[in-house]
């Protein structure tokens, strides 16, 4: 019996290791995954605010009989920090799946999403201290 010609032949130390380990996701396959999990990160993020807003009961978005007053945003910014959070479970997710480049910049957005929720928080609490000290305040000059 003779070995078919043209096909290598390994024998002893020359035997090369098998083939192991998950492969990584192509170049072209994960900046496409990036780009749409990029698009579905901001449609979440404003969902997740408009939620927040309309769990608070300030916003009702077509009342017919609405006094376009001010909207106050208090606790919106924690359904904002819960969004960023998803954004970056789903990047330790992607970075399981061997996909970097859509894990970075996951990781990137995540990051973003957070930082503008707490400032957001922060912003709105120095509003909130600010009319209460102009509440309080007596007026000086009448």
């Amino acid at each position: 019996m003779t070995a078919p010609t043209g096909l290598p032949h390994f024998r002893g130390a020359n035997v090369p290791p098998p083939p192991g380990g998950r492969r990584r996701l192509p170049v072209a396959g994960d900046i496409a995954l990036a780009v749409g999990l990029l698009v579905l990160d901001v449609i979440g993020a404003v969902a997740a605010f408009l939620l927040g807003i309309d769990v608070n009961g300030d916003w009702k978005p077509f009342d017919p009989g609405a006094d376009n007053s001010d909207v106050t945003f208090t606790q919106d910014w924690l359904y904002v920090g819960i969004a960023g959070g998803i954004v970056l479970l789903t990047a330790a997710l992607l970075y399981l799946l061997r996909a970097f480049v859509s894990a970075s910049l996951q990781v990137l957005a995540g990051m973003v999403v957070l930082l503008v929720a707490v400032g957001g928080a922060q912003f709105d609490e120095q509003q909130d201290d600010r009319a209460r000290v102009s509440m309080s305040a007596p007026a000086a000059h009448r």
